[in-house]
Parts: C-alpha cells; sequence; structure tokens
C-alpha cells in the first residue's frame, strides 16, 4: 500500500503530546531554526492547539503566544503567556513592552491570520521593532498564495534592519489528496525566513524566491486557481493556442 501523506510518520516528533499540524520538513526545520536563535524571548502569533508551542516554550525562556480565540489559554506551558485577541491590535503594543521592558526577542513565528492583508499587517508591526540582538522571523505557510502574496507585499525595503527575506527558505507542498482540513488540490506549508538585526542594513535588500518556479507551475493546477487568476491564465492559454 502506498500513501501520501506529508506529515507522518516523522520519525523523531510521533510522540509529542499535543498534534503538530506541521510537515515532517517543517518540524526538522522549526527545530534547527530555534536551535541557531537561541532566543530568550519568542512570539508565536497562531496558537491553535498548541502544536508548534510545545516546542517553542521549551527551547526558549519566555513565550508571549497570540490568538484570536478564547480558548487557547487552556494549554498548559509555565513560561507562556496567552494574549487573547486580534494580532493586529495585540502585537505593537506586546512589541512596544518587549522593547521598553529590554528584553531579549529572538524568534517569532507568524502562523495566524492567512488572508493577504492579515499577513502583511503582521510582518508590518514587526518591522517597526528595532531589535537588540539577531530576530529570527519565520512565517508558516508560504506557499499558499494568498499567504505568500501578504508576505511578499510587506514593507520591507522601508525598515533597514532587515538583512535577509528568502520567501522559500523551505519550499511548501502541494496537497493531491484530501489531508486533515486542507482539500485536495491546494497548496500549503512551507517557511519563509527573515533575519533582522540591530545594526542598520547597507548593502540592498533582494527578496529571494528560490522555489518560485515551482510554485508558478502549481498554481494553475490547484484550487487557488479561480477568480481574477483564472482569466488571466484563460487569456495566457488563448495565445498559447494562437
Amino acid at each position: 500500500m502506498i500513501r501520501s501523506n506529508p506529515n507522518h510518520p516523522t520519525f523523531l516528533f510521533d510522540n509529542l503530546p499535543i498534534n503538530w499540524l506541521m510537515s515532517r520538513g517543517e518540524k526538522y526545520t522549526f527545530v534547527s531554526l530555534l536551535e541557531a536563535a537561541n532566543p530568550d524571548v519568542a512570539i508565536e502569533i497562531g496558537t491553535y492547539e498548541g502544536g508548534s508551542l510545545q516546542i517553542l516554550s521549551k527551547k526558549a525562556k519566555k513565550v508571549f503566544s497570540l490568538d484570536i480565540a478564547s480558548n487557547c489559554d487552556q494549554t498548559p506551558f509555565d513560561n507562556v503567556e496567552f494574549l487573547i485577541g486580534d494580532s493586529k491590535q495585540l502585537l505593537p503594543s506586546l512589541l512596544d513592552k518587549i522593547s521598553n521592558n529590554k528584553e531579549s526577542l529572538g524568534f517569532i513565528l507568524i502562523d495566524g491570520d492567512h488572508s493577504t492583508e492579515g499577513v502583511r499587517a503582521d510582518i508590518n508591526s514587526v518591522l517597526k521593532y528595532v531589535p537588540i540582538r539577531p530576530l529570527y522571523i519565520v512565517f508558516h505557510d508560504s506557499f499558499h498564495p494568498a499567504c505568500r502574496e501578504g508576505i511578499i507585499a510587506a514593507d520591507w525595503q522601508q525598515c533597514e534592519h532587515v538583512h535577509l527575506v528568502e520567501i522559500d527558505f523551505l519550499p511548501g507542498i502541494y496537497i493531491h489528496e484530501a489531508v486533515g482540513h486542507a482539500q485536495p488540490r491546494s497548496m500549503w506549508g512551507g517557511f519563509s525566513l527573515a533575519l533582522m538585526l540591530p545594526e542598520k542594513r547597507t548593502h540592498e535588500l533582494i527578496i529571494h524566491q528560490s522555489n518560485k518556479g515551482l510554485f508558478d507551475v502549481l498554481v494553475p493546477h490547484s484550487v487557488h486557481a479561480v477568480g481574477p487568476l483564472r482569466k488571466i491564465l484563460r487569456k495566457i492559454k488563448r495565445k498559447l493556442i494562437r
């Protein structure tokens, strides 16, 4: 029997107490980035069931976890402070608090509002923060068209503390068969990575998209090829036929 499941088995993370809704590659990459960042303080936007939070809470001394759902604070972690509400309102004041307290923020996971404007708003809030140490910013579901558009549209060039942006730090996946909440022919997962440093950037900032070709090839065959995108694809097809 052959099965197509990008999440299981993971070989190292199968026995975690809380279900972690990330693919095998994402789990390994997430842990590696956390170890590289070695943060005293971390922020997670999008708590859900606490799958990623169970890892964050072990790798950081203190974690702020933001979610719009009121039941997310029921997850038991001693070093986690839960903030319930819209991240567009919560995140700016949290970053101000961290800055005023001179806390060592070293890692942020953005995995909350998956709309284009929601992702863009979360990133732009972070870009107003001035880091006091290297700050790793990880964005989940960078392969999802709406999320990807929000990441690319953020005000990267206006923040002088951004030194690296890679949209496809880890490529996402094409869901051929339904897995969990993901419908067939959908595009999910993947990590974008940005690095902010205390010193200002002196080089040209390039927004890297190392797997743009793969993304562009898959979108027309996915459930995301609707509305304006479908019209554009039809026009291209007509030109090719002529």
